[in-house]
């Protein structure tokens, strides 16, 4: 919009005249205004034409998650935050067993539920609500082990297993945990609209029952509470309690960030960033309205001074004609007529300093630091190490309960299930996460000490490969390949020095077989430090370390034994 006011400076004893000459104007200008900001509300679907409250949400949990999800979903920060460390800390997962054939049976029941997508989500879910919901799908299928036998055959055998088929996040604004919350004996609920708790009612109608197997199979009646106590706070968070119908507790399942038995909902830990994001929400509209006032500029038009003040048919002239003078862009008169365009200042309009000190701060939150990112005293290096350590512990211990749940409801469930029986003989899967360890900053002790550990066969090659992001099956299919193409003899590779009948050119290093095996390997033959060894013709060394050394017919000494 670009409207144009003019103002008149004159002596008091023709202000009233001023004003009813103006009074037009000013009405025109209030009307385009109006016009304006009723076309911003429409556009932004907002009460007004500034969103200043978005981040001061009531004691009500479920504002507070509709809040977060607004967070996650708006704010640069805490948006980006969450892609990040979703991106850190899952690659890949994948299951473990004794038994490597029921092992493969898992990881492709992963694959046909996609439980790389299902972790992904309940991080999502968990960074925002600091819950998550998960139903599972049950069903039976046949599952043959992959791979090739000893003698080079396919693998034939097949489990039948009845197992989750599919996993889905249900929306965290709409369940209830209902019931006693102690022990672990809490019920969930679906908050239903009024045409699903119509349709359900419906389905329960045994004369015209409406089909629905998403209603046979989550749904486990209506739920009508009874105590005062749970009606009250129910009814005081804006719960429907009659439009509650009851989750079946086998199929859906809630896992919350730490809380106490007695809290109905976890503590949302986004909430503490909402002080900070509504600062910067007022930050922001301030910059906005004064960006709006440079857009939406006054002109001031001034005629005449104190000392030669205008005459009333001058200014009767320009009030006629300044709408069509004003197109022009050259404006012709003497030194008494005076143009300001009349803004805000810009001068700290989008500064970068009063942003990075909010920004850093709700990136510090998010993270779990203690505080402002970069904050803490030492050299630049000290603290990025600090921070990427406790950045990465947080992330473990997220996932870590992440894992205990999926183990709970996938691996232990089937083994457990009464279908399943005597169709297992091995114990129950674990679930690992690759990377196996989430590293942030660049420990190259804790790297040495890895690849150390693995040199005296304390731990797996897989462990160790995990630890520097690897995935060993990957590795061994490229290193079967590479030497099936001949790479490794174009290439050439050794490893100088190294020790002997650790196995292929140039050794093995931390991925031989042992100790035991190369206390057995023969003796390195050709080019010195190409198979390990001593050099070839070196001699033997001393049979007696502590024997005197003798001396020759020349006088000079030779070491004994030699």
């Amino acid at each position: 919009m670009a409207q144009v006011q003019v103002v008149f400076e004159k002596d008091v004893e023709s202000d009233v005249a001023l004003r009813e000459a103006a009074e037009p104007q000013m009405r025109q200008l209030s009307q385009q205004i109006s016009r304006w900001v009723d076309q911003q509300r429409a556009v932004t679907n907002r009460s007004s034409l500034f969103d200043r409250a978005a981040y001061a949400p009531s004691d009500n949990p479920y504002d507070q998650m509709r809040t977060a999800r607004a967070a996650v979903k708006s704010d640069d920060i805490v948006g980006g935050i969450a892609e990040v460390t979703e991106g850190m800390a899952f690659d890949g997962v994948k299951w473990e067993s004794n038994d490597p054939d029921e092992a493969d049976v898992f990881n492709q029941i992963s694959a046909e539920m996609d439980l790389d997508q299902v972790v992904r989500q309940m991080h999502r879910e968990l960074f925002t609500y600091s819950q998550v919901y998960m139903g599972f799908w049950w069903g039976q299928n046949d599952f043959t082990v992959r791979g090739k036998s000893e003698k080079g055959n396919k693998r034939k055998k097949t489990y039948s297993v009845w197992y989750p088929q599919a996993i889905t996040t249900f929306d965290a604004t709409r369940c209830v945990p209902v019931g006693m919350m102690q022990f672990g004996q809490e019920r969930l609920a679906w908050q239903a609209t009024p045409q699903e708790i119509a349709l359900y009612s419906q389905h329960l109608d045994p004369t015209n029952p409406f089909e629905d197997q998403l209603m046979e199979r989550f749904y486990d009646g209506q739920y009508l509470p009874t105590d005062p106590d749970e009606i009250y706070e129910l009814s005081g968070i804006g719960v429907d309690i009659h439009r509650l119908i009851l989750l079946k507790d086998d199929i859906v399942k809630r896992h919350c960030l730490t809380r106490q038995d007695y809290m109905r909902f976890p503590d949302i830990r986004l909430r503490r960033t909402f002080k900070l994001l509504d600062l910067k929400q007022q930050l922001m509209e301030a910059d906005r309205v004064t960006l709006i006032g440079a857009a939406n500029y006054i002109l001031l038009v001034r005629k005449g001074s104190k000392e030669d003040p205008a005459y009333p048919e001058e200014i009767q002239n320009l009030k006629e004609n300044f709408n069509y003078i004003a197109k022009l862009p050259v404006i012709i008169s003497d030194h008494r007529l005076e143009i300001d365009i009349i803004t805000p200042k810009q001068d700290a309009v989008l500064n970068p300093e009063r942003y990075d000190v909010l920004d850093n701060r709700i990136a510090a939150t998010c993270l779990g630091l203690f505080g402002a990112v970069g904050s803490r005293s030492g050299n630049r290096g000290d603290t990025s190490l600090q921070e990427g350590r406790l950045v990465a512990r947080a992330l473990e211990n997220r996932r870590h309960m992440i894992r205990r749940f999926l183990e709970r409801e996938i691996s232990k469930a089937v083994y457990e299930h009464p279908r399943n029986r005597n169709v297992f003989e091995g114990r129950e899967p674990n679930l690992t996460f690759v990377p196996n360890h989430i590293a942030l900053d660049d420990d190259a002790g804790m790297a040495t000490s890895i690849i150390s550990l693995r040199t005296m066969n304390e731990i797996s090659r897989e462990s160790t490969l995990e630890y520097f992001g690897f995935d060993q099956e990957v590795e061994a299919m490229r290193r079967e390949l590479e030497k099936a193409s001949g790479m490794d003899d174009t290439f050439e590779t050794v490893v100088p020095f190294s020790s002997p009948g650790q196995g292929g050119p140039g050794g093995g290093g931390a991925a031989g077989a042992g100790a035991n095996a190369r206390s057995q390997a023969p003796a390195a033959q050709g080019t010195a430090g190409s198979r390990g060894g001593r050099p070839t013709g070196g001699g033997k060394p001393s049979q007696n370390p502590t024997a005197a050394p003798r001396r020759t017919s020349k006088g000079t000494t030779k070491p004994s034994g030699s």
